[in-house]
């Protein structure tokens, strides 16, 4: 029989606020391991770095550490056709966003951002917010917009706790 996991991700498109938030979670979280997925990106290859998080996320579950990966899921982080997907169980999702205005300052912050390519996050934002309500079963979202990253890793911390398995 194979052992499975749980595992916690947290999505959410540029902007919304997953960096910031991981590098808080880490501080609260100290049981768990909490990985921001695009930490090991070489040349654009998001799905050999996908297989690598499983890979480190399963091997820590197995010596007795959960783990949080915070990443664009399902693009350009596709979790679910990664090797080691199916040692996980159950797979909890959550949903960061943020309005408009808050991305929109976020993103322009960065520097690189063109003012299209902002406004093509705003709309793939809202497209994404919609799919996870509609999803089965929905996956809960979290408003950063006006929350700061400790209050959100403090929300997502009781989001993990309360779907923790007994």
């Amino acid at each position: 029989m194979i052992m499975t996991y749980p595992i916690f991700i947290v999505t959410g498109i540029s902007g919304s606020g997953k960096s910031a938030t991981s590098l808080e979670l880490q501080k609260i979280m100290v049981d768990f391991n909490v990985f921001d997925m695009d930490l090991i990106v070489n040349n654009d290859d998001y799905q050999t770095a996908c297989d690598n998080w499983l890979k480190v996320a399963y091997y820590s579950a197995y010596s007795g550490r959960n783990s949080v990966l915070f990443g664009n899921v399902p693009d350009p982080y596709n979790v679910e056709s990664c090797d080691h997907f199916p040692l996980f169980n159950p797979v909890h999702y959550l949903h960061l966003y943020c309005n408009e205005e808050a991305r929109t300052q976020r993103l322009s912050a960065r520097g690189k951002w063109t003012t299209d390519s902002i406004t093509y996050m705003n709309a793939l934002s809202e497209k994404l917010v919609q799919e996870a309500k509609n999803s089965v079963p929905p996956v809960p979202t979290l408003d950063t917009s006006n929350t700061s990253p400790p209050q959100v890793a403090k929300l997502i911390k009781q989001w993990i706790m309360k779907n923790l398995p007994k």
